[in-house]
C-alpha cells in the first residue's frame, strides 16, 4: 500500500468520524433530555438501552436517508452525507472549492491558488492532529492495562475453601459456567472483575476482613453478572469509540453515563435473583464498601463494584425502590426507542427539486463537482479536442493532395523560401507523375477499342486482378470438363447441361468483372 492510498483511507476514516460524531451529538442531547424528563418511570434497563443506542450510532458506518430524519431540520447547518449509496465516500485529495474558469493562455490568480493551498494544509493539519490524539489515547490505555495486568499476575490466587465454595454457589445461582479465579489485590480500593478471556475476581484485603459471607455473596453476584453480560468486552468497545471521538466532550459524557447506567442494570438484574430481605443486605454492602473506597480508575479490562462515589446515591435509591417494570412503561419505552431510532439513525432525505435546481444553476455548496466528475468532464473535453485535431489534419491532407504539395515541405514555410535543390526534386516528381498519367490514359484508350472477347484475354495482363484471374481459371476448367464429358455423353446428357450452365454463369461473371475494372 503506497502513501497516497494510506492517505485516502485516513481521510475517509476522519471524515466518517467527525460526521458521525456530529450526528451522534444530536442523539446524545435527545437521550439526556429523555432521561431527565423520564424521571422515575424510566427504568434502569431502559436508561442503559438509551446509552447503548448512542454507542451503536457512534459505530455505524452509514445510515439511510429518510423523510422522518431529524437532520432534515438542519440541512443548511449540518453537513450532507456522502451521495454515493450508503458507503463511506473517500474524500478527494483535490480541493473541493471550484476554481474560476480561465481563458486560454491566462494564469490562475495567485490569491485563488494560495487559498486552495491554505485550505488543503489546514485539513491535513486537522487530520494529523486527530490521528495523534487517537494514537495517544489508545497507547495510554494499553499501557495502563499492561501495567495493571502485570501487577495482578504477580498475586497468588485465593485458596480459602470458604470463599471458593461461596463463589461456586453464586455461579450456580447465576448460571455462569466459566472458570473464575479469586485474587487478593491489596492495591485495589473496591472489589472488581478483571479480564475477559480469563476472568479473575479481585478482592481487597479490607473487604475480605470486614465482609461476612452474606455480603461477600452480594459482591460475587454483582461481578458474576458482569461476566454473564460480557461487560469487559463492552469496556474495550467504549475505549475504542472514545479514542476515535476524543475531540467531542459530549461523547465522553455519554460514555461515562453509559458506564454508570450499566452498574444500575447489574444491580437491577441481581435484585431480580434476591429475596426482599436480601435486597437490604445488598444496599448495605455497597455503603460498607464506600468507607474504604479510594477510586478504581478506568482500566478497559476492569469492572469494579463502585466506579464513583457520587453514583452510590442513585444505586441505593434504585435498590430501595426496586420493582419490576409494568407493561405500560415497557410499551411506552419501546415506542420511544423506535421513534428515536427513526429520527436519529437516518440522515436527511435528498431533495429532488433542490438537486435539479442546483444542477441547472450550478450554485450552492452541494453543486460543487467532485473529483471523479471533474476528471470525467476533462476526459470528454480531451476527446472533443482530439476529434477537432483529427478533422483539421484530414482537411490539411486533402488540401495538400489538391495543391500537390509534398510532405517534405515544412509546415508554415513560405514557397518563396524554397532552396534550388527542393525545387528540382519537386520538378522531378511532377514530371514522373505526368508521364505515369499519360501512360495510363493511353492504355485506357486501347482497352476501350477492344471487343469483350479480346478484353477478357488481355485485361488480366494489362491490369492484374485476382478475382478476374480466378474466374478465367474456372472458365478453363469448365471448358476442359465439358470436352471430356462431350466425348463420353451426348449433348442432352444432364451432366453436360449442368456444365454448360456453369460455363454460362462464369462467362457472365467475367463480363461483369471486365466492365467493373
Amino acid at each position: 500500500m503506497n502513501f497516497n492510498a494510506a492517505s485516502q483511507i485516513l481521510s475517509a476514516i476522519f471524515e466518517w468520524t467527525w460526521r458521525t460524531s456530529l450526528h451522534a451529538s444530536v442523539l446524545i442531547v435527545l437521550v439526556v433530555l429523555i432521561q431527565i424528563a423520564g424521571g422515575k418511570w424510566l427504568t434502569a434497563r431502559w436508561r442503559y438501552v438509551l446509552g447503548v443506542l448512542v454507542l451503536v450510532r457512534l459505530l455505524l458506518p452509514a445510515v439511510p436517508p429518510s423523510a422522518f430524519s431529524i437532520f432534515n431540520l438542519g440541512k443548511g447547518v449540518l453537513p450532507a452525507a456522502p451521495p454515493a449509496g450508503y458507503g463511506v465516500a473517500l474524500p478527494s485529495a483535490m480541493p473541493t472549492t471550484p476554481i474560476p474558469a480561465l481563458s486560454h493562455g491566462t494564469v490562475a490568480p495567485s490569491s485563488v491558488v494560495d487559498g486552495v493551498e491554505r485550505k488543503t494544509d489546514w485539513l491535513k493539519s486537522v487530520r494529523v492532529l486527530w490521528l495523534l490524539g487517537l494514537t495517544a489515547s489508545l497507547m495510554t490505555v494499553l499501557r495502563q492495562h499492561r501495567k495493571f495486568a502485570c501487577r495482578i499476575a504477580a498475586e497468588l490466587p485465593v485458596s480459602d475453601e470458604r470463599i471458593l465454595s461461596l463463589l461456586e454457589s453464586c455461579k450456580s445461582a447465576m448460571g455462569v459456567r466459566r472458570q473464575i479465579r479469586v485474587v487478593i489485590a491489596p492495591q485495589l480500593g473496591t472489589p472488581a472483575l478483571f479480564g475477559f478471556f480469563k476472568p479473575r475476581l479481585l478482592l481487597p484485603e479490607n473487604a475480605v476482613r470486614k465482609l461476612d459471607d452474606r455480603e461477600l455473596r452480594m459482591i460475587f453476584l454483582h461481578e458474576l453478572m458482569h461476566v454473564k453480560r460480557g461487560d469487559i468486552l463492552l469496556n474495550w468497545v467504549i475505549i475504542a469509540v472514545r479514542s476515535l471521538h476524543w475531540f467531542n466532550p459530549l461523547v465522553w459524557l455519554a460514555l461515562r453515563r453509559l458506564r454508570a447506567d450499566r452498574e444500575l442494570v447489574c444491580d437491577a438484574m441481581v435484585m431480580s435473583h434476591l429475596a426482599a430481605d436480601e435486597r437490604r443486605v445488598y444496599g448495605n454492602t455497597l455503603l460498607k464498601l464506600l468507607d474504604d473506597f479510594s477510586g478504581a480508575g478506568f482500566c478497559p479490562s476492569l469492572a469494579p463494584v463502585i466506579n464513583h462515589k457520587h453514583e452510590i446515591k442513585r444505586r441505593v435509591i434504585m435498590i430501595a425502590q426496586f420493582k419490576p417494570a409494568g407493561r405500560v412503561a415497557l410499551l411506552l419505552s419501546s415506542v420511544m426507542l423506535v421513534v428515536l431510532c427513526c429520527f436519529t439513525f437516518t440522515r436527511a432525505a435528498e431533495s429532488r427539486g433542490g438537486k435539479q435546481s442546483q444542477e441547472k444553476t450550478g450554485r450552492g455548496k452541494d453543486a460543487e463537482p467532485s473529483t471523479p466528475a471533474v476528471i470525467e468532464m476533462l476526459n470528454k473535453e480531451l476527446e472533443r479536442t482530439n476529434e477537432k485535431v483529427t478533422s483539421a489534419q484530414a482537411q490539411l491532407d486533402k488540401l495538400r493532395g489538391e495543391l500537390r504539395i509534398s510532405d517534405s515541405v515544412p509546415e508554415g514555410a513560405n514557397s518563396g523560401d524554397l532552396d534550388p535543390q527542393t525545387v528540382r526534386g519537386l520538378e522531378v516528381e511532377r514530371i514522373g507523375a505526368e508521364s505515369e498519367y499519360r501512360r495510363i490514359e493511353a492504355l485506357l484508350a486501347k482497352l476501350k477499342a477492344k471487343n469483350p472477347n479480346e478484353l477478357q484475354n488481355i485485361m488480366n495482363v494489362a491490369i492484374p486482378d485476382e478475382l478476374l484471374t480466378s474466374l478465367l481459371k474456372a472458365k478453363a476448367d469448365c471448358e476442359q470438363k465439358l470436352a471430356n464429358l462431350g466425348s463420353k455423353f451426348g449433348q442432352d446428357h444432364p451432366e453436360v447441361k449442368a456444365v454448360r450452365e456453369e460455363q454460362a454463369k462464369i462467362n457472365e461473371q467475367i463480363a461483369q468483372r471486365v466492365q467493373g475494372v
